[in-house]
């Protein structure tokens, strides 16, 4: 059974298709199919907008079976209820406004771009402390004292000018002799600070005589060691010597060769033999690193044995190219190591 809507006692099938129209026996042609116009409504926004049917004409060769219109649903909230244009083609929908954000969400992203600057102010200010407490020297900054350790200050050291077209005497390329061109007596550590330089050391001149630099020496080394400096084509000693504050004496000695062959094996000599005259006996220094020195030189660094003498003696022997550096420190009671390793490897540095 077909649900009829009825509007003005005119009936309007709604889903069903109308019946087709019996042709009389003695004319073949159709019935023209009666379809019911509806009656207009009064306009009212909640009630949806029923669609005028296209009017169908009849074929005159066949019957054609009128399809039912049907009506247009009602349009969305937020969207205005057109009817649909006379042709029978429904525009297309109109698409409703988005809807506003909540206040929620928008609290939301508030909450966020503050929490995000916060993160940006914080790490640009921790990177701003971190970068304060690498520049200064530790002692600088308070609460990061660094207890001190014995060293000294020397002053800022620089290489002396080496004549026009001089290759520096670690240039193995350059110079396979490693002779250094400059004058050993520019190439002497110069006295730390608060440190009293001895004046009559060794003399005006600044070159040692070679009986007073065996004499550092034990008394059964002396004899051999002068022959050996001989043989080995010493040029000249550089020499300078100071007390520093805390009471220790510091003797550094430049000898120069003709080539480093001389100078290397007069090192060697002075490895193996070379005691002090103060102290009884020596051994190599177990805090001293081999690779604390600039690449092409070598450093052999020796303490004085247990038990000790009056005087605290620390010996090194450093040889670079055609110079061998004698460093040694004397001091009562205990010598810490610190300043004396400070010293050996800043001396070779110049040597370099």
């Amino acid at each position: 059974m077909t649900e009829q809507t009825r509007t003005d006692e005119v009936t309007i099938p709604s889903q069903a298709a109308p019946e087709r129209a019996e042709p009389t026996a003695a004319e073949p042609t159709p019935e023209e199919p009666q379809v019911a116009e509806p009656a207009a409504a009064e306009p009212r926004s909640e009630e949806p907008q029923v669609a005028e049917p296209a009017a169908v004409e009849p074929q005159v060769a066949e019957p054609v079976a009128v399809e039912p219109q049907v009506a247009e649903p009602a349009a969305a909230e937020g969207t205005s209820a057109e009817p649909a244009p006379a042709d029978g083609v429904a525009p297309l929908p109109v698409p409703a406004s988005p809807p506003r954000r909540r206040l929620r969400d928008r609290r939301g992203l508030r909450a966020a771009a503050r929490w995000t600057a916060a993160l940006l102010v914080f790490g640009v200010l921790g990177g701003a402390a971190a970068y304060g407490v690498t520049q200064p020297e530790r002692t600088e900054i308070p609460g990061l004292r660094t207890p001190d350790d014995g060293r000294w200050t020397y002053p800022a050291l620089k290489l002396p000018k080496l004549p026009e077209g001089a290759p520096r005497p670690m240039d193995a390329q350059h110079n396979a002799a490693g002779r250094h061109y400059a004058d050993p007596r520019t190439l002497l550590l110069p006295a730390p600070a608060g440190a009293k330089v001895d004046r009559t050391f060794p003399d005006r001149t600044g070159w040692l005589p070679t009986a007073d630099f065996v004499k550092v020496f034990q008394t059964s080394y002396r004899a051999e060691l002068t022959r050996t400096l001989a043989q080995d084509t010493l040029r000249h000693i550089a020499a300078r010597a100071w007390t520093a504050q805390d009471g220790t004496r510091t003797e550094v000695y430049l000898l120069q060769f003709a080539t480093q062959a001389y100078a290397r094996e007069t090192n060697a000599g002075l490895a193996m033999s070379g005691t002090p005259a103060q102290a009884a006996s020596t051994a190599h220094d177990e805090d001293w690193g081999f690779s604390d020195v600039p690449a092409g030189q070598s450093a052999d660094v020796f303490d004085e044995s247990e038990p000790r003498g009056p005087q605290h003696v620390r010996v090194a022997y450093v040889q670079a190219g055609d110079t061998v550096a004698v460093i040694l420190l004397s001091k009562a009671g205990t010598q810490p190591a610190v300043p004396f390793h400070q010293t050996v490897k800043l001396q070779a540095q110049l040597l370099g």
